[in-house]
């Protein structure tokens, strides 16, 4: 039987864990039929393939994973000061584009990866470049849907250059009043969710956990990445009217490592509904049976999870994302009598609603006559299908040495400049976020490959 063919899944930085659970999803679903490599830009990848080493995701140890990290063109190391800095700040892609270019090139060349999927919302230079070094490699975009009609879309025209686009189904589509509604260069599948592929805890499961009372009705309270706005008002007013009419209810609010927002750890006591943070939990969707109801921002991600797990939920869409039309998406849900959303008379009605048990019921029968998210399987046979089509890169990994810039406004590393570049294959949350640069290598790299890494990190970085 031949080998699986090798698929790098490519995602932007983003602002949640979307891009990043649905490749997941294409990589988990149905039989072993990839060898996937997780190339990604965001900051929550180091928790992500943590939670694959400690069995948080049934399934990825088995069908041996690989996560590589890669700095974004606004998560990059910038010089401390000075004009360096400013240049950069300004600049954000100084150079970065050839660094992401020959890092693309180098790892497909490692890995034997015949085809590259890329989940994002622009399809950065640097990608496109490695797509034109590599015709032999096929390359596909995954395009999520429900685009605010005033998003930028000139970076549609790209599409073409792909040999694949896929969009996922949004339970929300109905109401796309964007520049996608309509468009016909993409294979359409059902949406994308990771509760079609990890199995799913019992409520006494879950709630052990999480750390959660058995005995008690729990509302989960899910800002994403701080997309609601302020967490601790959102948080306040639901506690208000908990504690007004259902004192007996106990509040869970999720916190992501990538998150924007602050709450503090712990249980927290006082007026209202007794709190409980669930800090960096992750995959939630495994735990959903644990909540009564919810109350969540209109993001793709937590639409799909918590309504195709039968959550009575109560949408708080956000209005801050330039692309992800939010209020749409909740608004079509609403109108399936899937979710509620918050009326003109605010979100303090629209909970006190939520608590209704007739209500809740209710939402729970929509929410059962909904189409199964089972779009990660076709999307995988999609996937499958492009790689038996292409080949493996044959560009050499090493690439020329990037030359020196003028200005040189690269990262100074080494002894004089009071940071070190690290080269490991093994990178945390805490060195994302750390102040000395990081070049994450997979596990197991051959030499050949960590001295490519090593000469493409001049594009960003000048020893002293």
């Amino acid at each position: 039987m031949p080998a699986p063919p090798v698929v790098i899944l490519m995602t932007s930085n983003g602002v949640g864990m979307g891009h990043l659970s649905r490749q997941l999803t294409t990589a988990l679903s149905g039989p072993r039929r990839m060898d996937a490599v997780v190339f990604s830009l965001s900051g929550a990848l180091p928790r992500v393939a943590a939670a694959d080493r400690s069995g948080e995701l049934p399934g990825a140890r088995e069908r041996r994973i690989r996560y590589e990290y890669c700095p974004s063109r606004e998560s990059g190391w910038l010089p401390p000061a000075g004009w360096r800095r400013a240049l950069r700040t300004r600049y954000r892609s100084y150079r970065w584009h050839h660094y992401l270019r020959d890092r693309l090139v180098s790892l497909a060349a490692e890995t034997g990866a015949s085809a590259v999927v890329f989940d994002g919302v622009v399809p950065y230079a640097g990608l496109l470049e490695a797509r034109e070094l590599m015709p032999e490699v096929g390359f596909a975009w995954m395009r999520r849907g429900m685009w605010r009609p005033q998003a930028p879309s000139a970076q549609l025209a790209v599409s073409g250059r792909f040999d694949l686009v896929v969009q996922p189904g949004d339970l929300g589509g109905a109401a796309d009043r964007g520049p996608l509604a309509g468009r016909t260069d993409a294979e359409r599948v059902p949406p994308v969710s990771l509760t079609d592929v990890l199995p799913a805890s019992t409520r006494q499961e879950a709630r052990a956990a999480l750390g959660l009372p058995q005995d008690r009705p729990v509302l989960l309270l899910a800002p994403g990445s701080g997309a609601l706005g302020s967490v601790e008002e959102t948080a306040g007013q639901v506690r208000e009217v908990l504690a007004a009419r259902g004192p007996e209810w106990v509040v869970a609010v999720t916190r992501q490592a990538i998150a924007r927002h602050a709450v503090g750890g712990g249980e927290r006591h006082g007026r209202g509904a007794r709190v409980v943070v669930l800090d960096d939990v992750y995959p939630l969707a495994r735990h959903l049976a644990a909540f009564d109801a919810a109350v969540g921002a209109a993001g793709y991600n937590s639409v799909h999870e918590l309504l195709s797990a039968g959550v009575p939920t109560l949408l708080v869409p956000s209005v801050h994302h330039v692309t992800d039309d939010q209020e749409a998406r909740a608004a079509g849900v609403c109108a399936r009598g899937a979710a509620l959303v918050p009326g003109t008379h605010g979100l303090e009605p629209a909970v006190a609603r939520l608590l209704d048990p007739q209500v809740r019921e209710e939402l729970r029968e929509a929410c059962a006559g909904l189409e199964a998210p089972t779009g990660g399987r076709e999307t995988a046979d999609l996937v499958v299908d492009l790689a038996g089509r292409s080949r493996h890169t044959e560009q050499p990994v090493l690439r020329p040495q990037p030359g020196r810039p003028v200005p040189d406004a690269r990262t100074p590393v080494g002894p004089r400049a009071g940071a070190e570049l690290r080269f490991t294959s093994e990178v945390s949350v805490a060195d994302v976020r750390g102040p000395d640069p990081v070049e994450h290598l997979l596990p197991g790299s051959s030499q050949v490959y960590r001295t490519a890494r090593e000469r493409e990190a001049g594009w960003l970085y000048r020893r002293t």
